[in-house]
């Protein structure tokens, strides 16, 4: 019996259907909310190094409820912009949850830049303050760039950007192209510690590396800051993670794996909401403006079917992208 077309979308035909950033931020709004009723499902991601910064990760689920699930196979290495190659590469296979039926090949590194960026955003919409100007982004790669969209499109009041990267002509590179944009004034500061000092946001997207060495100190983080990390805990020191006042994740059960099987969160000793939490019942929510807040974003399969779901909506619309026969 001949299988059901297979439909490949690479990143030109993704960027052809018009799924913007803000769409994607309420995408994962309603995802939040879905996954409150426990009726999703999402084992543990599978994650491993291959020595150094450099890994290889799955990550399944499956949404009844938005009618699809999906997995996600990708590699990153830091060393990868230098060889004109993305630091995150991969595929997404999404499948109709009624059927088991496979029906779309995607760029997951198109869907990972964006949901990653979205779901930052998304933390921002509900725990930003109302007067917040300044951000700070360590990291000036792809995430940098899809953050400083992202987080303005959700605080407007942000004027300000200080951005930092280990490598002086990548950072170079993020403020020529993008002081200006967004209506936003973006610099470069010598330092990680330039950078945050001051900032109101702090968005942290380094390499996430075996042997974590971390430098982001508590001192330099102004009360009432929101600090958030998608690089795990790479870059934020024990005493850092101690000295906030409300501590947020995007999945519980994500988090307390990778501590179990991965090492990683050694300083997290408490998780006060995840992301459905905060959005579906208001926990960890701020209540004073000089709360330090830090959210560990480590990125959740569910994030990546919800908007797969809605990339292959909109494909099959628009009949974009190329059938491949099974």
């Amino acid at each position: 019996m001949p299988g059901h077309p297979l439909r490949y979308l690479n990143a030109d035909a993704l960027d052809g259907l018009g799924l913007g950033m803000g769409d994607i931020v309420d995408i994962l709004e309603n995802l939040f909310r879905e996954k409150a009723k426990g009726e999703l499902f999402m084992p543990p991601k599978i994650f491993f190094h291959r020595h150094g910064p450099r890994f290889y990760s799955a990550m399944a689920s499956a949404a009844p409820a938005l009618g699809f699930a999906g997995c996600k196979w990708q590699s990153g290495d830091p060393a990868n912009p230098a060889r004109d190659l993305p630091y995150i590469q991969g595929l997404y296979i999404l499948t109709e949850d009624e059927t088991g039926q496979m029906v779309a090949l995607m760029d997951a590194k198109w869907i990972t830049g964006k949901r990653t960026a979205a779901a930052s955003a998304l933390v921002a919409r509900h725990l930003a303050k109302t007067n917040d100007t300044q951000l700070a982004i360590l990291g000036c790669g792809l995430q940098g760039r899809a953050h400083l969209e992202a987080i303005k499109g959700e605080v407007p009041t942000l004027t300000h950007c200080r951005a930092y990267d280990i490598m002086p002509d990548r950072q170079a590179a993020y403020v020529a192209e993008l002081d200006g944009r967004f209506d936003m004034a973006v610099t470069g500061a010598e330092s990680a510690e330039v950078a945050v000092r001051g900032a109101d946001i702090i968005v942290t997207g380094g390499p996430i590396s075996e042997n974590r060495q971390p430098t982001l100190a508590p001192e330099w983080v102004l009360p009432g800051a929101l600090l958030i990390t998608i690089d795990y805990d790479s870059y934020v020191t024990d005493a850092c993670i101690a000295a906030m006042d409300l501590v947020l994740t995007d999945d519980r059960g994500q988090i307390e794996d990778a501590r179990k099987n991965e090492g990683k969160f050694p300083g997290v000793t408490r998780v006060d909401a995840d992301n459905a939490e905060l959005i579906a019942h208001g926990r960890g929510r701020r209540t004073r403006d000089d709360q330090r807040i830090l959210a560990f974003n480590l990125g959740i399969a569910l994030e990546d079917v919800a908007t797969a779901a809605e990339i292959y909506r909109r494909a099959e619309a628009t009949n974009a992208g190329t059938l491949l026969e099974t």
